[in-house]
């Protein structure tokens, strides 16, 4: 499966308990460079939730309109740049979809607040 940065995919993602061993089907964003989903095992997601009541924070993205049906989602949602982590391709079920290009930017500054980049 060939992922690409920018990529909305549908992972198993590790449930916070004492041992991660529960796991939960999520859509991720993918945010590592090109570079490395090519050459590594693991890649850098971007969690996404339908729970959108924080939509106004500067580290979460709204994926709205036009854009859900592009990134392959059912409901508006949003990036939440803040809770990003490192999952091993093998978590990935499949790719629904890409955000668009403007998308992608907006993601970049969402990332560059909740890693305090600027």
């Amino acid at each position: 499966m060939k992922l690409s940065r920018g990529n909305i995919v549908l992972c198993k993602v590790p449930m916070p308990s004492e041992e991660l061993r529960e796991f939960k089907l999520r859509p991720g964003l993918i945010v590592s460079k090109d570079l490395n989903n090519k050459r590594l095992d693991d890649v850098i997601i971007a969690i996404c939730t339908s729970k959108i009541s924080r939509s106004q924070e500067p580290t979460q993205y709204l994926i709205e309109g036009d854009e859900i049906a592009q990134a392959g989602i059912k409901v508006t949602s949003v990036v939440k740049c803040e809770s990003s982590l490192t999952i091993n391709k093998s978590m990935i079920i499949k790719v629904l979809g890409m955000l668009s290009g403007d998308g992608i930017r907006k993601v970049n500054e969402c990332l560059k607040d909740a890693l305090k980049l600027r």
